[in-house]
């Protein structure tokens, strides 16, 4: 059937089955019969094992033990973790290929706070606030108002729009900026703790939908021996090229060989030396190579 959105009166068609709608257009969550709002929902868990999923999303990594997914899962701990949630449209006022459409969770509180800072939530899934269905877990009262958490968001448009601006090489000059709050929505978080070889190692789930959000895995001294000799390798193989680069060149030409070699080198051997790494399935913070994914 066909509803109509209460917020931008966008039309749009919906199952008959269901009773609540998310507009595909705006954000806005409504009840299809009586189109009433709400600013406070949650995302319903997944009925999939967060355990489970961590250890399988682990086995896959470079360098992680072949029985990983053996490990004994000693600590399953379910967060609600409050995020402002916003619909961002902004545009230059000069040029018209400069524009930003935008769905955006701010986190308001708990100590995922910065972990979950820029991660990209789903637009859809988020459910009225039920009590009852986020009784099972701890539950995080938002810390961050509502209206420090949009200047947040306005700050994020805004700086979008400016990279784009950049790519293009112009000045973004004035802009038209909406910004419309879609509610607080508790979202569930799994903190996940488990052991191996003796030691214990921690990852964060997603609970609507068990993407790895971040977590740790031990390295097999095989990936580090492969990433010592990657590097130096790489090391070798800057200096010989420095060497040829002399005998054109002179003393700078050397230099300029030699120095993005070594930091090649120095990245692959600095990993190559920890015992412990963090991936996420989701977010990538940082720099990588062939053999590791930061997190």
């Amino acid at each position: 059937m066909e509803v109509q959105c209460p917020t931008c009166s966008a039309k749009f068609k919906v199952p008959d089955t269901i009773s609540v709608a998310t507009c595909p257009y705006c954000g806005t969550t409504f009840h299809i019969h009586t189109t009433e709002t709400s600013d406070h929902f949650f995302f319903p868990l997944s009925k999939k094992d967060a355990g489970g999923a961590l250890l399988k999303f682990l086995s896959r990594q470079y360098g992680a033990p072949a029985d990983i997914t053996g490990a004994k899962i000693k600590k399953k701990e379910l967060h609600w973790v409050p995020v402002h949630f916003f619909y961002l449209h902004g545009k230059s006022k000069r040029w018209p290929t400069i524009e930003e459409v935008m769905f955006i969770g701010i986190p308001a509180g708990s100590p995922f706070q910065s972990l979950l800072t820029g991660y990209p939530f789903p637009i859809r899934g988020k459910r009225f606030f039920d009590e009852a269905a986020v009784s099972k877990g701890k539950y995080h009262e938002p810390e961050v108002p509502k209206e420090k958490a949009e200047e947040i968001a306005r700050q994020t448009l805004l700086s979008a729009l400016a990279g784009e601006a950049r790519q293009e090489d112009k000045r973004l000059g004035e802009v038209d900026m909406e910004v419309r709050y879609q509610g607080l929505v508790h979202y569930p978080v799994w903190e996940v703790e488990y052991e191996y070889g003796g030691e214990s190692f921690r990852g964060y789930v997603d609970g609507s939908d068990n993407r790895v959000i971040s977590a740790e895995y031990p390295l097999m001294s095989g990936a580090r021996k492969k990433a010592t000799a990657i590097g130096g390798v790489l090391a070798g193989i800057g200096v010989l090229i420095g060497l040829l680069a002399t005998s054109i060149g002179g003393g700078w030409s050397f230099i300029g060989a030699v120095v993005p070699g070594a930091v090649g080198a120095f990245a692959i051997l600095r990993k190559g030396a920890v015992k412990r790494r963090w991936v996420s399935e989701v977010v990538k913070r940082g720099g990588g190579n062939l053999y590791f994914h930061v997190a």
